[in-house]
């Protein structure tokens, strides 16, 4: 599926600069400092005391040169600092990361039962470490920098992230943005991941190669994260509250899970009892992890039972062809990749939601169930329910009055931005 990531020694990540440096800041970013918000960007800076390279610890202050915040300074990025500290001084480092670990693994206390091990353990800015995200895979910790200021705090962080998580294996993995940093290590650079050296014992298996992904356990059922050639961190471990969801939703019959990935809403439909599961997906390596997530479960008897079939192809294409067969469906999952990262593009995902949900209505059966999710922040969660809800309308179909979820405990929202994940459930009546 991929090379095998190069092994980093922790030693060859670079070291922070030993002098902070001072930021004046515009009334407007002085104002959302002081309501918490986590990052500064470039066009509130007015001034900094000398330039510095990434992971530079920027303070800043206001009018009245009274300490703001401090944070990780980022020069190569519109975010310019990542804040870490409001309000009061406080010296960034171990006891600071620490403290947030700890905090963040508290919120999470029954997140990590009920037969789960795989689960996000830091949600970047809504757990007070901006720019960082920490995904567990049973006993595979996988790190994802947003930013190259966290390049040069990494060995800092590992030391409370082995306390309280005790991983075997550390994955380590780069934003684009971060890899072009002139602080980025070149083994890190050049495949945007790379596997830490935190142990002497043995590596493992290669996580990029096929079958041998990071196996964790979700609600009892047996999954595989592909860090180095799948989506986020190998996993979509934010819709584990709808996969659950579905689960008590389904009522035998047919599913169709189109932008399936790796199948796991599938694969929670059939141990319910559906009787066949169809995964639409463009990407065949996803769809033959797809396979696999149905093999590796086969000591379920519903996820033996039912008969599960691929189609690799473009998900408009897929339906508008179904749809023309006739075929209908008693589930019908629709969770697309994000369609934007800009405001620019905003209007037209709204209008590719409204597609899809055209194309997903004629292929219910009565009493069946549509599941249409969306995981773009720029995409507003009442513009995207609008979005749906005027297709429905429009097409002049009775639906039953939709429930709407978001975020699961592990990916919880402390600020307007942090908000995506959106995911609309209705029914076609009986």
């Amino acid at each position: 599926m991929g090379r095998r990531p190069p092994l980093l020694d922790p030693d060859a990540l670079p070291e922070p600069d030993a002098s902070s440096v001072a930021i004046r800041v515009r009334p407007a970013a002085e104002r959302a400092l002081r309501d918490g918000h986590p990052w500064l960007f470039e066009g509130g800076v007015v001034s900094e005391s000398r330039n510095a390279p990434p992971g530079t610890v920027g303070v800043v202050f206001d009018r009245k040169n009274r300490f703001l915040a401090a944070g990780l300074l980022d020069p190569e990025s519109p975010i310019r600092v990542r804040l870490l500290v409001h309000g009061e001084p406080a010296q960034i480092g171990e006891e600071l990361f620490h403290s947030r670990i700890r905090n963040a693994l508290a919120r999470r206390s029954e997140v990590a039962s009920h037969g789960t091990t795989g689960f996000r353990a830091i949600h970047g800015e809504n757990d007070g470490l901006p720019g960082l995200v920490a995904d567990l895979y049973d006993r595979a910790l996988v790190l994802r920098v947003e930013t190259a200021a966290w390049l040069p705090h990494l060995r800092t962080l590992l030391a409370p992230l082995r306390a309280l998580l005790a991983p075997d294996r550390v994955f380590l993995l780069a934003s684009r943005p971060a890899r072009r940093s002139p602080v980025c290590p070149p083994e890190l650079a050049e495949l945007g991941g790379a596997e830490l050296r935190v142990s002497e014992e043995a590596l493992g298996t290669d996580p990029s190669g096929p079958n041998s992904g990071l196996p964790f356990v979700e609600t009892g059922l047996h999954f595989e994260a592909h860090p180095f050639v799948g989506q986020k961190t190998g996993f979509y471990l934010d819709q584990r509250e709808n996969r659950r969801r579905l689960e008590g939703e389904v009522r035998g019959g047919r599913i169709l899970n189109v932008f399936s990935y790796t199948g796991a809403f599938s694969v929670y439909a059939a141990r319910a009892g559906a009787e066949e599961a169809v995964d639409v997906d463009r990407a065949e390596p996803a769809l033959r992890q797809a396979e696999r997530h149905f093999k590796l479960n086969r000591e379920d008897p519903g996820v033996a039972a039912c008969r599960h079939r691929t189609i690799a192809g473009d998900a408009f294409a897929v339906m508008e062809e179904l749809g023309k067969r006739g075929e209908e469906f008693d589930t019908v999952v629709v969770d697309p990749p994000s369609f934007t990262r800009s405001a620019a593009h905003r209007d037209r995902a709204l209008r590719a939601y409204g597609r899809l949900t055209r194309l997903a209505l004629p292929l219910l059966s009565p009493g069946g169930l549509l599941v249409q999710a969306s995981c773009s922040s720029r995409a507003e969660p009442e513009a995207f329910y609008a979005a749906v809800e005027n297709a429905v309308r429009a097409a002049r179909r009775a639906m039953e009055t939709p429930v709407h979820t978001g975020h699961p405990a592990d990916h919880p929202v402390g600020f307007p931005e942090g908000t995506y994940l959106k995911c609309l459930w209705a029914r076609r009546p009986a």
